[in-house]
């Protein structure tokens, strides 16, 4: 039998038009699903007439609903791919919806809530059934009557969700004072005295805000970037103009000197002539002339400073460059608090020579646990077994063999190098509100939210921040670059050798005063063999660097 005498429609129930579920026939002789024609009987003539929703055959009083046999078990198989493979491709050949359409679909595109198996595109969505349906499930909101009274809008994804949870509407407006979606009866209560607008003109008007603040920013850099061609234009000037003055005053000292060369060589040639002259009278009469000086004139002076060099203005010029580098980065900072945008960074340094606006670094011996010797100026801090003879002060680890150091950092960006010895350390930033008693958390650097950290050992690196912990695949690394950009809230860590190699970098919001903290001892867990009396005699320890 050809498949093209079947179509899967023939057995599509008139309500849902998908394939019924529990198919019940009513007495004109059309089927249904169960649910469907008892959804439809429950919203139809009040009086207590019933209608077939195909034929409009009424029925009075309501006929029971029987269970059609053949075509449960029809669509039973139809179900189990029985008839499948010939029904559906003649389906799908119709209609043009063969399995390569889904993929068709763009990415935005809203489904249809009653497809089964392939989705189509929805075409509308309806606010009474909270349902999204495509052309040929839309199709009873179209002919039946009492569907037609619903609600359609525009295919809308996750309606439920924006839907009123007070009034029922969709939240088609947005209110400006409590930035929130509303629908139009709040309008008219809760946000009655608010500016509210409907979505669609919020987003124009943020989109050509944001079209207008690009178009200002590109025009703003564009004069700044002009600005500065003119700055290199008016220094190269300034160079080529003093060196023109130079070459100018030492090029007239040439002319003058060719000159005088050109008329003591005519000079030389008229004497050697004179001397083969056989006239006395002549050779006396000529003699004195020729033995007279020339007046060429005295040469204008040409003071050259075998000292000068040009090095002033470069460093006039790097000067120049930090402060609207500093000026730049602070402005960025404002941006970035204003309206809270994480994507927009400060520059980093770009070598290590840029890095090398350092900060002087002591170790504050009131931090310092019991069992670690600060030494070559608070700059060092070394683990030994005996404990120090160090007063018992608030501001003392003394579980944590660990040291703050005395000031916090002042300037928006700092920079310092540190080298480690021994098993391992921990090396980072800390709030002054890190606790500083007990072996807990609490005061482990880096195991709370008051402190970032590398910890550091032979054989791994981690970074670690509010207690939580992660790897980082780095070779042996005994010396370490920190850089804090307070603007931009960036901590990063650099392993520095003969080329410096990023390990990590932190993004926080420093709202308090930040210190460089350090942990001498194991790499993981730092002090915390000690605190529990297991202590090694490898000698471990870090010292902050001169730059």
């Amino acid at each position: 039998m050809s498949g093209k005498l079947w179509t899967e429609e023939q057995f599509n129930c008139p309500v849902c038009l998908d394939l019924p579920n529990d198919p019940v026939t009513i007495p004109c002789g059309h089927s249904y699903c169960m649910a469907c024609i008892k959804d439809f009987w429950s919203k139809d003539d009040p009086k207590g007439i019933y209608s077939c929703p195909q034929c409009r055959q009424t029925f009075c009083p309501k006929p029971p609903l029987s269970r059609n046999t053949m075509l449960a078990e029809a669509v039973e198989q139809l179900r189990k791919g029985a008839l499948q493979s010939e029904v559906r491709d003649s389906i799908r050949s119709a209609r043009g919806l063969s399995s390569r359409s889904k993929s068709r679909l763009s990415t935005g595109a809203v489904l249809c809530d009653m497809c089964k198996g392939e989705q189509r595109a929805a075409v509308k969505s309806c606010l009474a059934c909270m349902s999204s349906f495509c052309e040929t499930h839309l199709k009873p909101h179209q002919t039946k009557k009492s569907l037609k009274q619903h609600e359609l809008i525009p295919p809308t994804s996750n309606l439920a969700e924006k839907i009123c949870t007070q009034h029922k509407y969709l939240q088609e407006f947005f209110c400006r004072q409590c930035k929130m979606f509303v629908c139009w009866l709040c309008t008219s209560n809760q946000h009655k005295d608010h500016e509210c607008v409907s979505t669609k003109v919020e987003r124009q008007e943020r989109e050509r805000s944001g079209d207008k603040v690009h178009d200002e920013t590109e025009n703003i850099l564009g004069e700044m970037l002009r600005s500065v061609e003119r700055l290199q234009e008016l220094l190269e000037e300034v160079l080529d103009q003093a060196s023109l003055e130079k070459m100018n005053q030492a090029q007239e000292v040439a002319d003058n000197l060719e000159a005088e060369i050109r008329e003591r060589r005519k000079r030389d040639t008229e004497m050697k002539d004179l001397a083969d002259c056989g006239d006395n009278i002549y050779y006396l009469q000529t003699c004195d002339t020729m033995s007279s000086p020339l007046d060429c004139g005295d040469l204008p002076a040409v003071h050259v400073n075998h000292n000068a060099t040009f090095e002033p203005v470069l460093e006039v010029v790097l000067a120049l460059r930090d402060r609207v580098e500093d000026l730049c980065n602070q402005e960025l900072g404002k941006i970035n608090r204003e309206i809270n945008l994480d994507s927009i960074q400060a520059p980093e340094p770009r070598s290590r020579e840029e890095f090398l606006q350092s900060v002087i670094l002591t170790l504050d011996p009131n931090t310092a646990h019991k069992r670690l010797v600060l030494s070559e100026g608070n700059t060092k801090a070394t683990l030994q077994g005996p404990t120090q003879p160090y007063a018992d002060t608030p501001q003392r680890f003394d579980g944590w063999t660990q040291v703050m150091c005395q000031s916090p950092l002042q300037a928006q960006r700092s920079y310092w190098e540190v080298e480690w010895r021994g098993r391992g350390s921990s090396m980072g930033v800390a709030y002054a509100s890190l606790s500083r008693k007990g072996n807990d958390a609490r005061s482990g650097l880096g195991y709370n939210a008051q402190s970032w950290t590398l910890e550091l050992s032979d054989t791994c690196c981690s970074a670690m921040h509010a207690n939580e912990k992660r790897d980082i695949a780095v070779t042996y690394s005994p010396r370490l670059g920190v850089y804090a950009d307070l603007s931009a809230g960036t901590l990063a860590f650099y392993s520095v050798a003969d080329n410096m190699t990023h390990l990590h970098s932190f993004r926080a919001n420093f709202t308090q005063p930040i210190y460089a903290t350090f942990g001498v001892g194991s790499g993981v867990g730092v002090g915390l063999d000690f605190a529990l009396g297991q202590f090694s005699s490898s000698c471990d320890s870090i010292k902050i660097c001169p730059l």
